[in-house]
């Protein structure tokens, strides 16, 4: 089998275990068989965008030749299984006959075989390897380094964690000293290592990891430790007893679901450390100097950890996360991430720093949630994205029939520490199965699909049977049902009148409740036309001064700028959008056509490749080849085209035979065009937005 490692040293060898030295020294070549196979996820790649990762300087005709030579050389040294196609213009390697450690560091890292992927990491990603005048490329390459030593050093502290919880220090000490190796410049995983090993006291060897990583720091980047290390560095210096140890982001997923052991055997570890506990309450305070919590301006819940046995209960942490995000996304000196941007994070293996610049916020706030017969026991802590410390944490219980108190009191507990006072609550109920159902709604209704909007109406109509005076519940079936008109039913009159009672009537119960005022803008803009200007602006300008925070207020109101032309207001109302909710692709594919129309044709192509093919191939297709169409890029686009509909002849709603035939038209193809026409719109029947 062929063996190619790229982590550290490079190495190549053939199916008989000779070093493949023409490769080696041929570094685009190299490189090109280096993205096929590390490249994630593994999957076929276009001839065109590996022309432009690796000849960019070449016109089309030139780099297709340079790529045919390129793949014939690789086939020529490996053999010619191992570099596969499909059809015409797709190209990928057959692993069946390829061994490579970047794949199979990610399938260890995937089976959670952590041992076994730090074992295969030996050091950065083709490190010191560069080709002049590939820049694509060389950006790939960062954020493929980027990412593999995010991964190590996530199962590193994974590791490590797993032998502190065993009670294993030593074992902790020696994983925590191999990370440090493989991620020289992670200040987290160093001040880590410093703390093992004054827990184990070794002093010496404490001081002597902090002086090479300050060294390391000063050759490397020019620069020093930051605060908190050379606070715990002097800690250990001067202090008579060991370092206590943070506990961590992944290990509230991993504590024992024994009630009484799981709280006690954590007392013990914290005393085990050296804290001085004379109350219930010490524990909680910050374990690390932090920066001033008041400086937290944005912030994300992440996903509640269900903690208890019963997988059941797994929607009561699901239902704490919405109603933390909700409650905090009401202060208006507060930036809250959407909890749709949030989800994706749930099951990650990233690291708090790194799910921080994802989201660009200042802190984070985790948890989890632990149901023993009647009572609901809740560990929730604040944490600096920018280093990973905790700035303030809590442990909260009540009876299980005390959900909302429960909820308030870790609410206010959180804007406490940041300074901030709670807003009203008036539109909540104090009826629990109306406030459970309201939930199960509205863990289905951010997904915007015709069957998770059918599950949120029939949730909600349970919420406002049970309460009629539930204002947020009805609130959301206003919107849940004219999102049925907008987006899947829209000659559903009943779904109109349904929708229309239930925002007046959550606004007669409360005036100030952001998502009624939202609710009714979304229908107004429905039953006039969708896009004419009036009442509904007033309306989502009004939600977004009763709540900064949402993103689907500032997304409405782009539509609608976008509709009417008005492209600068329409740009600040989708960048608010995803400041909010970063993963919100229907903005992110918006923002891209606003830039189109001003012009910015290369920063409109960016930012629909932002978006995931998978997420809509159609919408992907059409968009990208509309890109290149206004940049003349017509053989691109039609390569594009021909590859999408060969393989979805379907195209729902007729968005890319109709680009196609813009650039029939263009062609001079005048027949051909007026066939597509044709055919897109009988493709496009029943969609809404054919006018398109």
């Amino acid at each position: 089998m062929i063996e190619f490692r790229m982590l550290g040293t490079l190495h190549l060898t053939d199916a008989a275990g000779h070093e493949v030295k023409r490769l080696l020294t041929r570094s685009r070549r190299l490189a090109l068989l280096a993205y096929l196979a590390a490249s994630a996820p593994r999957r076929f790649h276009r001839r065109d965008s590996l022309l432009a990762l690796f000849w960019p300087e070449l016109d089309q005709e030139h780099a297709r030749a340079a790529l045919r030579q390129a793949l014939h050389v690789l086939r020529g040294a490996l053999g010619g299984d191992v570099v596969v196609t499909r059809g015409d213009e797709e190209i990928g390697l057959d692993f069946t006959g390829l061994w490579c450690d970047v794949v199979a560091f990610d399938e260890a890292i995937a089976a959670g075989q952590l041992a076994a992927a730090v074992d295969c990491y030996k050091g950065d990603l083709l490190d010191g390897f560069f080709i002049s005048g590939a820049g694509d490329f060389e950006r790939w390459l960062e954020r493929e380094r980027a990412r593999l030593r995010e991964a190590v050093s996530g199962a590193a502290r994974t590791l490590i964690e797993q032998c502190e919880a065993a009670g294993d220090v030593a074992a902790a000490a020696q994983h925590a000293r191999r990370a440090t190796r493989l991620a020289r410049h992670d200040e987290d995983l160093v001040r880590r290592f410093v703390t093992l090993l004054d827990r184990l006291g070794d002093r010496a060897g404490a001081v002597a990891a902090y002086d090479d990583f300050a060294e390391c720091l000063r050759v490397d980047l020019e620069t020093e430790p930051a605060a908190e290390t050379k606070a715990l560095i002097t800690a250990v210096r001067e202090r008579q007893t060991a370092a206590p140890v943070e506990l961590s982001h992944s290990r509230l997923g991993r504590v024992t679901q024994s009630g009484g052991r799981r709280w006690r055997s954590v007392a013990v570890a914290i005393v085990g450390a050296g804290l001085l506990v004379s109350s219930a309450a010490n524990w909680r305070r910050p374990l690390w100097p932090s920066p001033v919590a008041g400086r937290v301006q944005s912030l994300a819940v992440l996903p509640f950890k269900n903690l208890s046995a019963d997988t059941l209960h797994a929607w009561y942490a699901d239902g704490l996360t919405e109603a933390l995000t909700t409650d905090l996304g009401r202060i208006r000196s507060l930036r809250v991430i959407a909890r749709g941007s949030v989800i994706p994070f749930r099951e990650t293996s990233k690291s708090l720093q790194a799910i921080g610049q994802e989201l660009h916020v200042d802190g984070l706030v985790e948890g989890g949630v632990q149901q023993s017969g009647d009572r609901v026991r809740v560990d929730v802590r604040l944490v600096n994205a920018a280093t990973g410390y905790q700035l303030w944490a809590d442990r909260f219980e009540e009876p299980i029939g005390n959900r909302f108190v429960l909820e308030d009191r870790v609410a206010h507990g959180i804007l406490a520490v940041l300074s901030l006072r709670p807003s009203p609550t008036a539109s909540a109920t104090q009826n629990r199965a109306a406030y459970d159902a309201y939930l199960h709604a509205e863990l289905r209704l951010w997904r915007e699909n015709r069957e998770d909007d059918s599950v949120a109406i029939k949730w909600l109509e349970q919420a406002v049977a049970l309460d009629p005076d539930f204002a947020a519940a009805q609130a959301e079936l206003a919107w849940a049902y004219t999102l049925r008109v907008n987006q899947f039913a829209p000659g559903d009159i009943a779904a109109v009148t349904r929708a229309g009672l239930a925002a007046e009537r959550a606004l007669r119960l409360d005036p100030d409740l952001a998502e009624a005022h939202f609710a009714r803008g979304a229908l107004l803009s429905s039953v006039s036309g969708r896009f004419a200007p009036g009442p509904d602006i007033q309306e989502y300008h009004r939600a977004l001064e009763l709540n900064p925070n949402l993103a689907r207020a500032h997304h409405n109101l782009g539509l609608i700028y976008l509709h009417r032309g008005l492209l600068d207001k329409a740009v600040a109302e989708f960048r608010a959008t995803l400041a909010i909710d970063p993963a919100n692709y229907g903005a992110t594919r918006r923002l891209g056509i606003v830039l189109v129309y001003r012009g910015q044709y290369e920063a409109g192509l960016r930012q629909f490749r932002e978006v995931p093919p998978e997420s809509n191939q159609s919408l992907w297709n059409y968009q990208v080849a509309w890109g290149l169409l206004y940049l003349g890029r017509d053989k691109e686009a039609a390569d594009l085209m021909e590859h999408y509909l060969r393989d979805h002849p379907e195209d729902p709603g007729g968005v890319v035979t109709s680009t196609r035939a813009i650039l029939e038209v263009k062609r001079g193809e005048a027949s051909r065009a007026e066939a597509d026409i044709r055919a897109a719109i009988e493709k496009g029947r029943g969609f809404i937005h054919f006018h398109h």
